[in-house]
């Protein structure tokens, strides 16, 4: 790809991907996959590694989605909320484990890893003082969040008291369980209402309610997964942070295992990823953490994501169905993305009905074609 090309597509993968982020984050109404969604933001970090000249501060390569919804209060976040790296095969799992023991052996730091379920929700910030629960607040752009307090308080798993006075800020993702999901878009059919498309963004609209009455009759749930921040008691490593957490009251992400080696970390990542459909919530992979909290610091981040850590995404769950349309998207560079419009399927939890077709060349090399129904009566 030369230079002119390799612009042209940058330029209209960012415009693909900020709508669909907005979709995503903001509206709580994705039209695409999850996965169709990182193969377009993995195709733009490429080529933005490739071409660093285009690269643009304005790029969600280089900031966290999410904006502030009008009508909630803002909060600035003293510990950004980063998201994490994806990665895709476990090459690139075995190369950030090569960075991270190449920085160990300078400051001669030992290298474990604990790995968790990475959970398909929405991530949200708690802040204790003297144990008691005083405020909390959505990610955000991972600078800037929404005052979520009353919302928070309506979710019988967060406790508004811990079980010791300390002054503390921890983080966790917000979800609705599989069973409850059912439960809650079969409500609401019978009353005739929208259907949510998927758990997390059922539980992202859900805790994003300027009325609290209304989050109160969701089925929300919170598993806590970071200290972001601790005035009253240190740590010198994340296991045990999460073990402290659980022993003064939360709930904790469920599947935390402590690895010595990268390749005992890829086995439990195998295992989540072979029983993922019998945990009772949605996950959206597997995450790879550094457990020394002096190794964390000294690898640092840079101002979207930790150095320190990784998400391993699964390969997407394929279902056959019916392209029913093809129709052009017109972008506001003037550029032209075919989208399929399809008869809807349920994947990964979500409802699909249209995905991007990228160019012309995709739908030839595909084959992608409409299917045309014919209706035919029988003659006597």
């Amino acid at each position: 790809m030369n230079q002119v090309n390799a612009k042209k597509r940058i330029d209209e993968l960012r415009e693909i991907t900020a709508y669909h982020a907005k979709r995503y984050y903001d509206d709580d109404s994705p039209e695409i996959s999850d996965f169709e969604y990182d193969m377009l933001m993995n195709e733009l970090k490429n080529l933005e590694r490739q071409y660093p000249e285009y690269v643009d501060k304005d790029s969600l390569t280089q900031k966290v989605g999410g904006t502030v919804k009008e009508g909630f209060k803002k909060v600035e976040h003293e510990i950004p909320l980063q998201s994490i790296q994806d990665v895709f095969d476990f090459e690139e799992v075995k190369d950030f484990d090569k960075r991270i023991r190449e920085q160990a052996k300078i400051y001669n730091l030992p290298v474990q890893y604990v790995v968790e379920t990475k959970i398909d929700g929405l991530s949200a910030a708690l802040e204790y003082k003297k144990g008691i629960f005083v405020r909390g607040a959505t990610r955000g752009d991972g600078q800037i969040g929404e005052d979520v307090t009353e919302n928070l308080r309506t979710i019988s798993s967060i406790p508004q008291k811990l079980k010791e006075p300390i002054d503390i800020v921890v983080r966790g993702e917000v979800f609705i369980g599989k069973k409850e999901f059912e439960m809650l878009n079969a409500k609401r059919e019978i009353t005739e209402e929208p259907l949510f498309a998927n758990s997390r963004n059922a539980a992202a609209g859900s805790l994003r309610q300027l009325d609290p009455n209304v989050t109160k009759e969701r089925p929300l749930d919170i598993y806590i997964f970071n200290v972001q921040k601790s005035d009253s008691k240190q740590f010198t490593s994340h296991y045990e942070a999460l073990n402290y957490l659980e022993s003064i009251g939360f709930n904790t992400i469920p599947v935390k295992v402590l690895c010595n080696t990268i390749e005992a970390a890829i086995t439990e990542v195998k295992k989540i990823g072979d029983k993922r459909e019998e945990l009772s919530f949605g996950i959206d992979g597997a995450v790879i953490k550094v457990d020394n909290l002096e190794l964390r610091e000294k690898l640092g981040s840079t101002f979207k994501t930790p150095k320190w850590a990784i998400a391993y995404k699964y390969p997407p769950e394929q279902k056959e169905t019916i392209v029913k349309d093809i129709v052009c998207q017109v972008g506001r560079t003037g550029a032209i993305t075919p989208i399929a419009i399809l008869e809807p399927v349920k994947l990964a939890g979500s409802n699909i009905s249209k995905t991007t077709l990228h160019n012309e060349d995709f739908i030839k090399e595909k084959d992608i074609r409409i299917r045309r129904y014919c209706y035919y009566s029988k003659s006597r």
